[in-house]
């Protein structure tokens, strides 16, 4: 999918961008438009990586990337909600929606989504 040549044709080209200079002198392009994945909670992301732990003491490490369907995914998101929302709070169930999440995201890197398709630069 050409995600990217779209948006660099309907980006405002009359925006100048600029290097970032550092007290070195280093310079670095503009970071405007870079993901942020620094910016995912460290206590989330450690509770979601307990979770994938237990998968894989379960199953085998990195299971869950062969593959499963999204409908299996979506449901499995669906319950977990629907637990959350009802106060169970016997396992990780926001973990486990951060799961099925990542699940449908897999499938759509494999079937070709590219990792910015739906970010839009400023």
């Amino acid at each position: 999918m050409g995600y990217i040549k779209d948006w660099n044709k309907n980006t405002n080209t009359s925006t100048t961008k600029t290097n970032r200079v550092f007290e070195s002198g280093s310079q670095r392009d503009d970071d405007t438009n870079k993901p942020l994945p620094s910016h995912l909670d460290p206590y989330v992301r450690m509770r979601f990586g307990y979770l994938l732990r237990m998968g894989s003491n379960k199953y085998e490490k990195n299971n869950w990337q062969k593959g499963q369907p999204d409908e299996s995914s979506l449901e499995s998101i669906h319950r977990h909600l629907a637990k959350y929302e009802m106060g169970d709070r016997t396992e990780d169930h926001l973990s486990a929606i951060i799961f099925g999440i990542q699940l449908i995201m897999k499938n759509e890197q494999t079937s070709g989504v590219e990792v910015d398709a739906y970010y839009i630069p400023i």
